[in-house]
């Protein structure tokens, strides 16, 4: 279709990292810095999970109703999830994992509004989260086993109840790739969200651009072509909304697992 690598190129750009005045035409509120386009829409998350929090912290009735009642039991889903993962220790940390899930998922949820971007859409924003939670977990279980007794659990306690062996030989392999697994851990969780929300953004720009260039041609094929990408549009929002409170709850669902395991490291 003509035109269609344009539209795909400012697509592209779109999604791009860039000064807020670059894509909006209006001034920085911030000049001390580049203040980007993702930037401004992280603030915009971050306020949602405020306002959400003041909303479930100020119970206006025994029996709440509306935005309370959903508050209370977004928070009461994360306190079981912390205590189902972590036991009874899991309680301190469910505003941490509370901050983490609704922001990640306002942040999703928010990229589907025509115009907005999804913070989690650039990899500075999901890095800096995965990174969070390596040093988070890293420092718990530090803290609670020791240096020593807490790498000490990379290894299986069956491998170093083993003869010298076994207990240096395969301990020592073992070992090896827990530690090579234990630091990809920030960049499987970095990737894993970045990926699907930059490219859920992606496919659902692609189809907008069908429809328009379809209607554009005026033709029997361009008509067609338009309203079966219309319908796909449509499925399309419905799946990218799935996958972004999905893609919260499993870096949310893994930080939980990755704390629990710090935190009973002397079980392994």
């Amino acid at each position: 279709m003509e035109g269609l690598s344009e539209k795909l190129a400012s697509k592209l750009h779109k999604y791009s990292v860039l000064p807020f005045e670059d894509m909006y035409g209006t001034v920085s509120p911030l000049d001390a810095f580049v203040f980007t386009n993702y930037i401004f829409f992280l603030i915009i998350a971050f306020v949602a999970t405020l306002v959400f929090f003041v909303v479930a912290a100020n119970k206006t009735a025994l029996v709440p109703k509306g935005i309370g009642n959903l508050a209370e039991t977004g928070v009461e889903f994360i306190r079981n999830l912390c205590v189902d993962s972590m036991g009874k220790e899991g309680v301190k940390f469910v505003p941490f994992i509370g901050t983490l899930f609704f922001f990640l998922l306002f942040a999703n949820i928010l990229g589907l509004i025509p115009g907005t971007l999804p913070a989690t859409g650039t990899i500075g924003v999901t890095a800096a989260w995965a990174v969070m939670v390596f040093l988070l977990y890293n420092y718990i279980g530090i803290k609670k086993h020791g240096f020593i007794g807490y790498f000490k659990s990379f290894v299986p306690s069956g491998v170093r109840e083993m003869g010298p062996l076994g207990k240096w030989g395969m301990g020592s392999f073992i070992f090896i790739l827990e530690v090579l697994g234990h630091f990809l851990r920030p960049l499987t969780l970095a990737m894993r969200l970045f990926a699907n929300t930059f490219a859920g953004g992606m496919i659902l720009g692609i189809f907008g651009i069908f429809v328009v260039l379809g209607v554009k041609e005026i033709s029997a094929i361009g008509l067609l072509s338009s309203g079966l990408s219309l319908v796909m549009l449509v499925i399309m929002y419905a799946f990218k909304l799935f996958v972004g409170v999905i893609q919260a709850y499993i870096f949310t669902l893994l930080t939980t697992a990755y704390i629990g395991g710090a935190l009973h490291a002397d079980e392994h």
